[in-house]
């Protein structure tokens, strides 16, 4: 996956957009063929937590059943490694939140017809006010085109630079982030927004989240537990950086940690 191929105008269009409203849209990413690959992953991810017995569907946060949503997907497949990994997704995280990154989490949300919206929120809504900086940034992956209809992510323009979170009536401030299927949308960690309601007759949308925050924030999610050996020992040294590995000072006790995971799979 490359970004050759998109206009420097329109990244530095994302730049501009993403300081003056908190949400940056770049689109082109990915082709169609990459697209269709992507979607494999996520259909045959998706069988398999159903298989195993692990909840896609009826989260507390979500009002009804009807969103589907995935987690851990750095471990589900390959091609969810290489977005996480992108040059560009990379490159706009690091000119937001600086060198040092985790990876909080990766996950995944297709939404339904009749799907009700998400409530409001802010990336960094657990970092005490007021903000001053973005403390985590989104790179949200449009598998599908975005649509007011169809469910695209919501969010309130400027509410980056208001320095503390949303209230629940703020949702009547929204606007839709309207994209094609390949494009990328950034969020700075600070901005609101939330899962639209997808109000369509018949239409489904995917989107990819991969939540990046600064490095001596706690990620939401615990890769030390779910990190698969193989997987792990494929990783490039750049995301093994991002899951906590690399330069952390415990890493050095990693070959006795895959062991000792290894021994209680077993």
């Amino acid at each position: 996956m490359a970004w050759d191929s998109i206009a420097d105008a329109d990244v530095e269009t994302a730049r501009r957009d993403l300081k003056e409203t908190g949400l940056g849209v770049i689109r082109g990413v990915l082709n169609a063929v990459e697209l269709q690959r992507v979607r494999d992953a996520v259909d045959r991810a998706i069988d398999e937590d159903r298989r195993k017995g692990v909840p896609v569907e009826g989260f507390a946060f979500d009002p009804d059943d009807r969103n589907v949503r995935l987690f851990d997907l750095v471990n589900k497949d390959a091609v969810f490694r290489e977005l996480v990994e992108h040059p560009l997704a990379m490159t706009m995280v690091r000119e937001t939140i600086g060198d040092s990154i985790l990876l909080s989490n990766f996950s995944g949300n297709r939404t339904a017809p009749g799907s009700g919206a998400m409530g409001m929120h802010s990336d960094q809504g657990y970092v005490p006010g007021p903000w001053h900086e973005p403390m985590a940034f989104n790179v949200a992956w449009a598998i599908d085109d975005f649509t007011a209809e169809n469910g695209a992510t919501r969010f309130v323009p400027g509410s980056h630079l208001k320095g503390h979170g949303p209230s629940p009536e703020d949702s009547a401030l929204t606007a839709p982030i309207e994209c094609p299927a390949g494009s990328i949308f950034l969020l700075d960690g600070r901005t609101w927004h939330q899962t639209g309601a997808n109000t369509s007759a018949d239409q489904t949308r995917i989107g990819l989240f991969a939540y990046y925050i600064k490095g001596f924030l706690r990620p939401q999610w615990n890769w030390y537990t779910t990190m698969r050996p193989e997987v792990l020992a494929g990783a490039s040294e750049q995301l093994r950086e991002m899951l906590g590995y690399g330069s952390n000072p415990t890493s050095g006790l990693e070959v006795l940690y895959l062991q000792s995971v290894d021994e209680l799979r077993r």
